[in-house]
Parts: C-alpha cells; sequence; structure tokens
C-alpha cells in the first residue's frame, strides 16, 4: 500500500468519445488558492471549458473532487464534491454528496476526476490507481440506482456514483446516488445520463492517505469531535429526532429515483 502525505496532486483526464485517459498535476498554486473539492473543481473547469458549452453536449466536463480530508478519518470527511454545468439553470453547479464513492476515489490515489465527451454505448467508468476503463453497461441500464448498485457488487473498499431511469432521459433535475446519498443539485444525473454514464466505479484501498504534521491533526481531530460529541443537536435528542425524521422522509426522496 502506497502512502500519500497530505494530497496526491493528481488528477484523472477521460474522454468518454474517444476513449483517452490520462493524468495530470494540479498545479502548486491551484492546490495554495483552491485548496481541493468545490473551488479546485470550479478552477480546473474555468480552465477547460469555454463559454456556451451545452450543459447536455459533449462539450461538458463532469468533475468529482474529493477534497483534502477523505481518508484521513477526520470527523464528517468522507464527503465529495460534483462540478458540472447545470442543464437545469444552465449556470456553473456544484453539489456535495456522501457515501464511499468519494473515499474510494481519494484512496485510489486521485484528487479529481474530469470525465467529458459521450460513450458510444451505455457505459461503466471503472477508475483503479493506474487509471480508468470503460465497460457495457447495457445489463444495467433501465435499474434504478438501488439495484444498479447491487448489480455493481463493490467491493469493501469500493465506491459506485450510479444514475437510475431519470438521469437516463436527462430529467434535468435527475440525481445520482453513491449508497444511500445523493447528489441533489443541478441536473447531476442528467449530465451523466447525456454522457450514456449508468455509473462510475472506484477501486479505494490501495493508497493511504497520511497527513503531513500527524501530531497537530490528532489533536485538531480531538477537538472537533469533541464539538460534535457535546453538541446537543448532533449528540442528544434532538439528533435523535432528526435521525427519526429523515428515516420517514426517506421513501419519499428513494421515489424520485
Amino acid at each position: 500500500m502506497r502512502d500519500i502525505s497530505g494530497t496526491s496532486n493528481r488528477g484523472l483526464n477521460v474522454d468518454l468519445s474517444t476513449g483517452a485517459v490520462s493524468p495530470f498535476d494540479i498545479a502548486d498554486s491551484d492546490r495554495r488558492d483552491y485548496l481541493g473539492g468545490k473551488g479546485l473543481g470550479l478552477k480546473l473547469l474555468y480552465d477547460r471549458m469555454p463559454p456556451g458549452t451545452d450543459p447536455l453536449g459533449e462539450g461538458n466536463i463532469i468533475a468529482f473532487m474529493p477534497g483534502v480530508l477523505p481518508g484521513t478519518g477526520a470527523p464528517c470527511s468522507a464527503r465529495f464534491a460534483c462540478v458540472t454545468k447545470s442543464p437545469l439553470t444552465g449556470l456553473m453547479v456544484v453539489s456535495s454528496c456522501g457515501g464511499p464513492f468519494g473515499t474510494a476515489l481519494k484512496t485510489a490515489g486521485w484528487d479529481a476526476l474530469l470525465i467529458r465527451g459521450r460513450a458510444p454505448r451505455h457505459s461503466i467508468l471503472r477508475v483503479d490507481e493506474n487509471g480508468a476503463n470503460l465497460e457495457d453497461a447495457s445489463a444495467l441500464w433501465g435499474l434504478d440506482t438501488e439495484a444498479a448498485q447491487e448489480a455493481l457488487d463493490s467491493g469493501k473498499q469500493d465506491g459506485a456514483l450510479v444514475i437510475g431511469p431519470a438521469g437516463e432521459h436527462r430529467v434535468l433535475f435527475a440525481n445520482a446516488a453513491s449508497g444511500h446519498r445523493f447528489f441533489g443539485r443541478g441536473g447531476v444525473g442528467a449530465v451523466m445520463g447525456a454522457k450514456h454514464l449508468k455509473a462510475v466505479t472506484a477501486r479505494g484501498g490501495t493508497c493511504r492517505i497520511r497527513p503531513r504534521e500527524p501530531e497537530l491533526f490528532e489533536r485538531t481531530r480531538a477537538v472537533a469531535t469533541g464539538y460534535i460529541q457535546h453538541n446537543p443537536f448532533t449528540s442528544g435528542p434532538t439528533a435523535a429526532s432528526a435521525r427519526s425524521s429523515m428515516s420517514v422522509t426517506a421513501p419519499r426522496a428513494a421515489s424520485c429515483r
């Protein structure tokens, strides 16, 4: 297993139209100025996408950005960002998601995944520490997000990001799902559907994320964890009530898949 100190500063470009896959380096200046996740994703797309790009066209790029903290054990650090041009608004959109995909991408050694083009057939993009390849997704096309993830049969270190029929039909507010979490803003699922991309999977666990200053990191993590454990909203009756409320409303959200 390879250790990564802080960030790998490596991204992966994928062109679905041509099948080309190429790694790229993230500039130190961009890392310093935009950090990771949302900020860095917006900067990468600003440099690569011309004005007037059609959100459902081949020129639109969809970026999956795990940020700085996934894989470190920091509390609430498993979230990752999606940045793309929204078919719903025609503007840039950033959506945040939990679930296993972000940590899997990060522990595969990638700080960014940029996808452009349109696959010639319904496809799954498989990402690992060496790069990515496309597989046929005909057997998954038409499945909802839960059934599609079950069919992918991912391992414990893997993560999947999938769309359901709404994304396949380019519904402008369609979601994408990782586990039981969703990119719920801006039509991320429609962008994936327009690219004939049923799913993206990442095989993680091949890299270990090490803080550059481990002692300072552990002290800071302990303080943050203490705040969470002693906050009445996250640890008391209010938190239990909120969790109960979410469990009641979950089926309604699931019906929109």
